[in-house]
């Protein structure tokens, strides 16, 4: 194991998320924030300068990252921006307990959306931005950000990007990572300034449309106001935030299709089919379940459509609640929960891509059974998928299902409610955000529910494997 590289570069990262601190100080001072605001962000980031300068003090000898070092490096990483991140809270007194802080960073980071905060209007302005802005960055990736910005010119850091980017096949849209990496982030940061303007044009207040925009582009959630998007009352914001979400929960090697102009592997792509498909079946049977609850089917359609952009690709941009809704639409939310949004895009969950993968493992094994010498192959857009990716997709269905029963059963000890936990865990674990049959957050959870929750999200959004890893005493040793 190279530890000296994986401390190198933990230490240039630490270095990276200080001078991000500097955003909301620029906030803080629009706003005329007091004293103490300035404090404990200074005070973060003295501490990162100052870990993050000695650790990239000393540069490696050997700059090689195997496989080990770029999962440990990955969810260090994660933990560590999540920790140090939720210090300029917990110093100003805004969020005065560490595991609170921790696990709303870690929501903001990882682009869940939950919270223990029962009124964000505690948050003064530059805080509240720094949530949000957590979205921004963690939504295409804290590395993948990294990458496209630090110099690797004699190391390709493939192992680092390979165990965050989410979904079963890791690809590269050029032949260089780091092009790669700045290619989706100039993608994704001109698709947040367009729905930014959008917002702004459509009645936001400025400071609104830059924070809903972030939860957006993210993917995450979080909002200004404790009604979430229901507070600007208006249906134009409504849809213009459910086709916001949809467009982040799209794999953005499409988009970069659609701009060298390859259209047809763009909308050919059998993923986004599937996803498109899921979204209009899932509104069309909610918005028919939940008629008699609003005032005319145009309404029905309209919060049936924007609960399942949300729910898909784990946004969980509030809007009222779902407590009064049939069992029948929460089942489908619940599900939802679980399929999530496109791999490669900002959006959590299982991925639709896996879902097909196994739909048609499933097939292949119905025909098999009643054709024995019959030669079976999986096509997804024409490619042949191997024996070896569709065993990986079936053992992370194994992991999947047997962490989320896991954390079930340890958080069940917390709350008598099953749809409470279940949905809790579903949620954070698929990066969500919001609870299913509940008016309430995530602060109704024991300090070791919500710490144990906080990793559940860090896992989760890192597809499982890096955060387990951490935990296994051969990931460690030297060979």
């Amino acid at each position: 194991m190279n530890r000296s590289m994986i401390r190198y570069l933990l230490a240039k990262l630490l270095l990276i998320e200080a001078a991000l601190l500097i955003v909301p100080i620029i906030v803080a001072l629009i706003y005329g924030e007091p004293l103490k605001v300035f404090l404990s962000i200074g005070a973060t980031m003295a501490i990162l300068l100052v870990l993050g300068g000695i650790g990239s003090y000393f540069k490696p000898k050997d700059l090689h990252i195997y496989a080990k070092e770029g999962v440990l490096i990955v969810a260090l990483c994660w933990i560590l921006w999540s920790f140090f991140g939720a210090l300029p809270f917990v110093f100003s007194g805004q969020i005065p307990d560490v595991i609170d802080a921790f696990f709303e960073i870690s929501s903001g980071f990882t682009t869940t959306g939950a919270t223990i905060l029962n009124d964000v209007g505690v948050l003064s302005h530059s805080l509240l931005f720094w949530r949000s802005f957590t979205h921004l960055i963690g939504g295409m990736g804290v590395l993948v950000f990294a990458l496209a910005i630090m110099d690797n010119a004699k190391n390709g850091h493939l192992e680092v990007m390979k165990a965050e980017v989410p979904g079963p096949v890791f690809g590269k849209v050029v032949s260089k990572l780091k092009s790669t990496a700045q290619i989706l982030y100039i993608i994704y940061l001109a698709l947040f300034a367009i729905f930014a303007l959008l917002y702004f044009l459509a009645g936001m207040p400025l400071f609104d449309s830059l924070v809903i925009a972030m939860g957006t582009a993210g993917t995450g959630g979080f909002t200004v106001y404790n009604d979430g998007i229901a507070h600007y009352n208006s249906s134009l914001i409504t849809y213009l935030v459910s086709f916001g979400v949809l467009a982040f929960g799209v794999n953005f090697n499409l988009y970069y299709y659609l701009l060298i102009r390859k259209f047809k592997a763009c909308f050919e792509d059998e993923e986004l089919k599937g996803y498109l498909w899921i979204v209009f079946l899932s509104t069309a049977l909610i918005a028919f379940n939940v008629f008699h609850l609003y005032q005319g089917f145009a309404k029905s359609v309209e919060i049936s459509f924007f609960q399942v952009a949300n729910v898909i690709t784990t946004t969980g941009f509030g809007y009222g609640d779902t407590v009064k809704w049939p069992l029948f639409s929460q089942v489908i939310l619940l599900l939802l929960m679980c399929i999530g949004g496109s791999a490669g895009s900002t959006a959590g969950g299982f991925k639709v891509i896996r879902g097909i993968i196994i739909s048609r493992i499933a097939k292949n094994q119905i025909l098999s059974t009643l054709s024995p010498n019959r030669v079976l192959t999986l096509h997804i857009n024409g490619a042949v998928i191997d024996k070896d990716t569709q065993h990986k997709v079936l053992k992370y269905l194994a992991v999947y299902i047997l962490i989320i029963l896991a954390l079930i059963f340890i958080v069940s000890l917390d709350n008598n409610n099953f749809m409470t936990v279940v949905s809790g865990v579903v949620s954070c674990f698929n990066n969500i955000g919001p609870m299913i049959g509940t008016t309430d957050n995530f602060s109704i959870f024991s300090p070791f529910s919500k710490l144990l929750l906080a990793f559940a999200m860090i896992g989760g959004r890192l597809e499982i494997y890096p955060i387990l890893l951490l935990f296994l005493p051969k990931t460690w040793s030297r060979r």
